[in-house]
Order: C-alpha cells, then sequence, then structure tokens
C-alpha cells in the first residue's frame, strides 16, 4: 500500500482513543484521519470518510458495532461506496467475540488488554483489503454443521456454479493456501485468484474473504 495507513478511531473512551492515537502517532506509516466519540456517530458520518482501517468499539450508542458494520456494509453495497476494513475494539480477549467481530464484517476483533503494541499490529495486518488473518485464526474454534438446510442448498447450489479453474481456487483457499499459492497450484494468475474469491462472496451474499472461510468451515469445506 503506498503511503500512511488511514486510521479512523471510533467510540470507546477518550483515554483509550488518546491513547491510541498517540501510539499510532509515534509509529511510522499511520495516519489518524477520523477520532470521534460514539454519541450521535450516524452512518453516513462513516461513510463520507475514506479510511484504510476503522477501529470502532463494541458498545456504541442504541447498537452494537456487529449491527453497525454490518449495516455500513449494506449500505456501500447499494450506494457503490468503496469501505475499508473494520476491526471491533473491545477491554478484555475473548475467542468468541472474535468470531462475533469476523461474522458481522470485520477483519477481527482487538482488545484492550493486549497493549498498544499488539493494537499497532493488528491495525497494521488489517490495512490489507484482502486480510483474512483474524478467521485463520479462529477456524479451529468453529465448529461444523451449523448452516440449515435451506443456507445449506443454497450455498451449494450458488457454488455449483463456479467453472472448473474457480472451483479449484475455492478448495485451496479452503486448503488455506495464500493467494501466491493459490495461483501456483491452479497455475492462474494472482488476480485471478483474488477476482474468484470476490465472485464466490457476491455469490454467497458476504462480504469479506474472512466470512468466507468462517462460512466454509460451517459448510465442512475446511
Amino acid at each position: 500500500m503506498a503511503g500512511k495507513i488511514r486510521v479512523a478511531l471510533i467510540g470507546g473512551s477518550d483515554a483509550i482513543r488518546k491513547a491510541r492515537r498517540e501510539a499510532l502517532d509515534r509509529s511510522n506509516g499511520f495516519s489518524v484521519i477520523f477520532d470521534v466519540e460514539a454519541f450521535g456517530l450516524t452512518q453516513a458520518d462513516v461513510l463520507e470518510k475514506t479510511f484504510d482501517v476503522a477501529v470502532i468499539d463494541q458498545r456504541l450508542t442504541n447498537t452494537s458495532a456487529y449491527a453497525f458494520i454490518s449495516g455500513l456494509q449494506s449500505t456501500a453495497n447499494v450506494s457503490g461506496v468503496e469501505l475499508g476494513r473494520f476491526l471491533i475494539s473491545s477491554t478484555f480477549s475473548d475467542p468468541n467475540l472474535r468470531i462475533e467481530a469476523i461474522e458481522s464484517g470485520a477483519v477481527d476483533a482487538l482488545f484492550v488488554s493486549d497493549g498498544l503494541e499488539r493494537f499497532i499490529e493488528v491495525v497494521s495486518a488489517a490495512s490489507d483489503p484482502n486480510a483474512d488473518f483474524g478467521a485463520r485464526e479462529v477456524l479451529d474454534l468453529i465448529p461444523e454443521s451449523l448452516i440449515d438446510s435451506d443456507k445449506y442448498g443454497y450455498a451449494d447450489n450458488a457454488l455449483s456454479s463456479l467453472d472448473e479453474k474457480e472451483a479449484a481456487i475455492l478448495r485451496s483457499f479452503c486448503d488455506l493456501k495464500t493467494d501466491t499459492q493459490i495461483a501456483q497450484i491452479v497455475q492462474v494468475p494472482k488476480l485471478k485468484v483474488r477476482n474468484t474469491l470476490a465472485k464466490v462472496q457476491d455469490l454467497l451474499m458476504i462480504n469479506t474473504r474472512s466470512q468466507l472461510l468462517i462460512l466454509m468451515k460451517k459448510l465442512g469445506a475446511i
């Protein structure tokens, strides 16, 4: 990514946002473009900002970060707005909160208890448009067969429309290969890998590669 990573800090205590902003300012390669408390925040306030990573506190006024992010992505899809990545912030580390965050459309959750050094690491990793590290780290905690028969049938029918190369790309993705490895295995350009995974997301009506990994685990493909 060229230039500095543009970060939005949304919600949570003033003290925590201040500490995180100062940590980002001390680190090379970050620019805080939005720093705001959650009170009165609307989707429009966020949609008009151009950010690479938005860190949103789990507890927003009158809603949760999970619902807020899901709504933002739905609105962005309809209006054609390109969003950055999201991280949901909570106080103490909890694997279940990471899963909830990923399923809502965030790359991962991050936790105040993990400290500022970890905060910087996660924000930096989440700036990659194809980041799915959070989902890969929690996959072992996701049981299979959590999809009802109607959703399973829809997914199966949608994925049956993939051609041979696309299906091979998805299989390698489910084997947790990197984009570079998938391109080598299937013998296609890396752009083909990324475009195919984006196509699969559209077919399954989800927004992120992280959501795709979780869903494929629930479908028994991982």
